[in-house]
């Protein structure tokens, strides 16, 4: 099976909107009365590290909105509570490879361990995260061109349920820039982007109807990627 028939049968839609960062209270209200909190998973701060080919190719396809994307990223996630990551330091990573092809997505997730100490203290392009590109090429069924640590951006996730539809609901606001790779970008600045995304996740191309109001008066749909805005953004 080609991959365009294989993300066709087995892909989701991912409708995404976008909102000023300062209204996620207005919208995290919002949803907390109209839809149900995802009890499996608990408000986060995400942690990705996005890597690349050396000609940058996952970037240059967001920016020329290919029809075809494709990306690799490292994805751990922080509650509020470190502890239990600062005490063990192991913590769960997921090794991901992920494609779209117009608005619907196919995502593989390899599980891994790691380092919580080593993650938050280790440069971009130092030989522990030069590590990632091994992982990703054995579990690949197919060569992968070789990859690198690019950059690591994190932001906050609240997890929400249309009950109706068990449509699955994302907040992602407070967007920003952790770490980069300092061979390839400039030194990251610590400000968070002024946008937020709201994303629904599911088997159809258009949202529930009891999200109406919402998408129609509160965010404004977009082709927004928080990987290429935070690329962009540092070159400002």
């Amino acid at each position: 099976m080609v991959l365009s028939e294989l993300i066709e049968k087995r892909g989701e839609f991912e409708l995404k909107y976008t909102f000023p960062n300062l209204f996620s209270p207005t919208l995290n209200s919002w949803l907390s009365v109209n839809c149900r909190k995802d009890q499996s998973y608990p408000e986060s701060r995400v942690q990705s590290i996005y890597l690349e080919t050396n000609l940058a190719d996952s970037y240059q396809e967001k920016v020329n909105s290919d029809f075809f994307k494709t990306k690799y990223r490292v994805r751990w996630y922080e509650t509020l509570d470190r502890n239990p990551y600062e005490k063990t330091d192991i913590v769960s990573v997921f090794l991901e490879n992920k494609m779209k092809i117009g608005t619907k997505r196919l995502k593989n997730r390899w599980l891994s361990k790691s380092s919580f100490a080593k993650l938050k203290s280790e440069r971009l392009n130092s030989d522990f995260h030069g590590g990632w590109y091994q992982l990703f090429s054995d579990k690949n069924e197919e060569i992968i061109p070789f990859l690198q640590p690019f950059i690591q951006i994190s932001y906050t996730r609240k997890r929400f349920v249309e009950v109706s539809t068990n449509t699955r609901i994302s907040l992602d606001y407070d967007i920003r820039v952790e770490k980069t790779n300092s061979t390839l970008l400039p030194r990251p600045h610590n400000i968070a982007l002024e946008t937020g995304v709201f994303e629904v996740k599911s088997d159809s191309n258009s949202p529930p109807s009891s999200l109406a109001y919402l998408t129609s008066n509160l965010v404004s749909k977009a082709n927004f990627s928080k990987y290429e805005q935070c690329v962009t953004s540092l070159e400002v």
